[in-house]
């Protein structure tokens, strides 16, 4: 199909000079750096004139915050974790094996509900085709429509292409980006051990990722790599997307392994991304790990929410995304009133940043009250990084709630099939991915029991 290789084409411009001037600009002004006459430049500038471009690419990242800025940045982890109060007591699960299964399931089901009005849409044109072919609230998997109903939607890419992922014409996953991750994170922890390094991950991606089937930060990453870039450098050379929420969908795996204990969780995912992001995008992956692990144990989505943020700098932007939330929550506003602001918060903000996604991926837990449907809906419904969010509330409520306790007909249609494209991976059994799961996270109790003993 022709629109392939435009659509792949589109996501490599915005690393070329104009691309990576405008969107460092972007990042620092969302970082509280005065970039006016920065912008000024650029506006001003022949968008051919590559020289002026980096020129401006390169003042922008030598801006500095400033001297009030209230908000931590550090990306090592000793100072990340020098900022975070004492870790919770790690809590056993109980139904550990149900509910490993129902979060791998989970994923697929809240990734495939939200991929079809992935690209294009905003919260209100989706209400509105949503409410066109009588689907709104989110229940179930999106409907593919009418032509007239589809065009309405006005999405950047034709719906055509997400056809597999819409009610009554799923037959297993269709193929994502966001479940590539969680299967070669599997993988990773396999192959390496919790042990793993940043390095091991680098190898992963060369030996296992198609290239165009990364994008932003991790393509940046990629490219960074190939390059022989520095390690230490890969994530933040010519890297504008670092913040983005790249990182933050790779983060369920490091929950799964971690179920109960999630400052080990959010420890775990650090390696991991610390190879694309920095900041506030790996503060995203190290509060999506947590996240996932509490809902193994939490009493409900509020202590889940609760205890996730602890495991992030409270000084963060992220983190006061989180208590905005909360404060909203508390408020006794709806959902619709609390994205409303959300949106007005992050105005402007590209949308699939981090803390944009993380805000709505919380109001979905906090508002869907433990239930599954409600709350893969409401993170599909915000019209934001649909199946990414969509596929992280999934994990967090199959973790919550189990296997067992997953709706038949988001279910059913699944039939236990999910294609990837990461290497070695086709298509497997959703099962076989939970069960392998299970065996790392046994492996992994059996060596913390060795090293307490000796």
């Amino acid at each position: 199909m022709d629109y392939l290789p435009k659509f792949l084409q589109g996501w490599d411009v915005t690393q070329e000079p104009l691309g990576l001037a405008r969107y460092e600009l972007q990042q620092a002004a969302q970082t509280g750096r005065n970039v006016a006459a920065l912008q000024a430049r650029l506006e001003a500038s022949d968008i051919a004139d590559a020289q002026t471009l980096r020129g401006i690419y390169d003042d922008t990242m030598a801006l500095q915050a400033p001297g009030d800025w209230p908000h931590f940045e550090g990306s090592d982890l000793a100072d990340i974790l020098a900022e975070l109060p004492t870790a919770p007591k790690v809590v056993i699960p109980d139904r550990i094996e149900d509910r490993v299964q129902g979060a791998w399931f989970g994923r697929v089901i809240g990734n495939m509900v939200g991929k079809p009005v992935e690209v294009g849409s905003t919260r209100l044109t989706l209400r509105e085709y949503l409410r066109a072919t009588d689907a709104y609230p989110v229940t179930d998997y999106i409907p593919f429509g009418s032509a007239s109903e589809r065009e309405a939607l006005s999405l950047s890419l034709p719906m055509e292409v997400f056809h597999g992922a819409t009610r009554g014409h799923v037959h297993g996953s269709v193929r994502d980006d966001d479940i590539d991750y969680t299967i070669l994170g599997l993988a990773l922890l396999e192959n390496h051990g919790t042990g793993y390094t940043t390095y091991d991950v680098a190898s992963e991606w060369l030996a296992r990722f198609p290239i165009y089937q990364l994008f932003t930060a991790e393509r940046a990453a990629y490219k960074n790599l190939l390059r022989d870039v520095p390690l230490d450098r890969v994530g933040e050379y010519e890297n504008p997307f670092r913040e983005w929420i790249g990182a933050l969908i790779r983060a369920d795996i490091f929950g799964y392994v971690a179920p109960g204990d999630p400052r080990r969780a959010a420890t775990l995912a650090y390696p991991d991304a610390i190879l694309s992001h920095r900041a506030n995008g790996v503060y995203g992956e190290m509060w999506a790990a947590a996240l996932v692990a509490s809902a193994f144990t939490a009493s409900g989505p509020e202590d889940s929410v609760l205890t996730s943020l602890r495991q992030v700098p409270p000084t963060s932007q992220l983190a006061a995304e989180i208590q905005a939330v909360l404060a909203d929550f508390h408020s006794g506003i709806d959902w619709e009133e609390a994205m409303d602001r959300l949106e007005a918060r992050w105005d402007g903000v590209n949308w699939v940043h981090t803390i944009n996604n993380a805000g709505a991926l919380a109001a979905a837990i906090l508002w869907g009250g433990g239930d599954f449907t409600t709350t893969v809906g409401l993170s599909v419904q915000s019209g934001l990084d649909t199946d990414s969010i969509g596929a992280t509330a999934g994990s967090w409520a199959g973790a919550h709630v189990g296997y067992q306790a997953l709706p038949a007909h988001l279910l059913d249609p699944l039939e236990d099939t999910c294609r990837s494209a990461v290497f070695g991976f086709g298509e497997s059994s959703i099962s076989s991915y939970a069960q392998r799961t299970l065996t790392l996270i046994s492996d992994s109790q059996g060596m913390a029991a060795q090293h307490s003993d000796s």
